[in-house]
């Protein structure tokens, strides 16, 4: 089969092995797979050694191994890569995601392929089948949802808070909506580019016309005492003096994404005396992938125009620079 492999930061479209599904395993052949900013970051620090990346997978089974019955050849599913153990000390208390065979489980050999296996584990706890009338594109959405959705619960957002978004890439947009599902009473964003500002009024958001304005409006909503949590989704550790500027004392700053080799510029002095929560969340588990592909079923989420890109799978170093370039809000990769 067709791979686009990357190896050493270069990414070839290669002959790959075709994968066979073992017991309690799936065969897929892959309809569309997302481009994710952790996809980028992989790109970045490759090593040497040949891998295929993507893990926001749609497509077709095409074999079925022993002792699979939830689901036949030709079914339409989404799957994710990482199932945690569900038994360990981690799991025990909620953090899936740094349960430590977390990452042992992954898609064989990533969605950037013609071709994927899902393991045993991952066909039990995160692939759904979709609904005829639910798209690909919309399906492929279920991982990155349902790692906004960890977020969403990990700052506490409570019925009439208000938040802010640094950041209106489609993590951002995705966060604006589930922030508003939650029950804030305003949901401010921001961004430095006028496209993704207008993106991000379309998704809910209280977006003004110059990040100039964000402060004022940011005021506005809260009565002078800034806002109750600000989601970093972008801009890295360099905009965290300016959203500790605009949480209130006792509010919340939680970081979606972080830079490689960053240090936070923060004053113990600051958190301590105003009393701040600095937090982060990293993926999802599997009933938040279960909660998130629900949400999009239901069209409780939008996902309409966040993806700008879409590119075949020989084209996927075009899209990784469109996206390092910010000239792409979301690829979507086809074979």
């Amino acid at each position: 089969m067709k791979a686009a492999v990357c190896a050493s930061g270069v990414i070839q479209l290669r002959e790959w092995p075709d994968p066979a599904p073992g017991p309690g395993e799936l065969l897929l052949r892959v309809r569309g797979c997302g481009l994710c900013g952790s996809d980028i970051l992989k790109v970045t620090a490759a090593a040497p050694a040949p891998a295929v990346l993507g893990h926001e997978v749609v497509g077709d089974v095409v074999e079925v191994g022993a002792g699979v019955h939830r689901f036949a050849t030709g079914d339409r599913l989404v799957v994710a890569h990482h199932v945690p153990c569900f038994a360990c000390h981690y799991c025990r208390r909620g953090s899936h995601s740094m349960c430590r065979h977390f990452k042992r489980i992954n898609l064989d050999p990533g969605g950037f392929a013609e071709l994927v296996r899902v393991p045993a584990p991952n066909v039990e706890h995160a692939t759904f089948r979709l609904p005829a009338a639910m798209a690909d594109e919309t399906a492929s959405f279920t991982e990155p949802l349902a790692c906004c959705l960890r977020a969403v619960k990990r700052a506490r957002i409570a019925p009439g808070d208000t938040a802010l978004v640094v950041g209106l890439g489609s993590i951002g947009c995705l966060l604006v909506q589930l922030l508003i599902l939650a029950g804030a009473s305003a949901v401010l964003a921001d961004d430095v580019l006028p496209a993704r500002r207008a993106l991000g009024r379309r998704m809910g958001a209280l977006v003004p016309d110059d990040p100039v304005g964000v402060e004022a409006a940011v005021a506005q909503v809260s009565d002078g005492r800034g806002v109750d949590c600000v989601v970093i989704t972008a801009g890295g550790a360099a905009v965290l003096p300016a959203a500790a500027a605009r949480v209130r004392d006792g509010g919340a700053l939680h970081y979606f994404a972080g830079g490689a080799g960053e240090s936070l510029p923060l004053a113990l002095a600051t958190l301590y005396h105003r009393e701040l929560t600095l937090g982060a969340t990293y993926s999802s588990s599997p009933a938040e992938l279960a909660e998130a592909f629900e949400l999009l079923v239901a069209g409780r989420v939008r996902v309409d125009g966040l993806i700008s890109h879409r590119l075949p799978l020989g084209r996927l170093g075009e899209g990784v620079e469109l996206m390092r370039r910010h000239e792409a809000v979301k690829v979507y990769v086809t074979p």
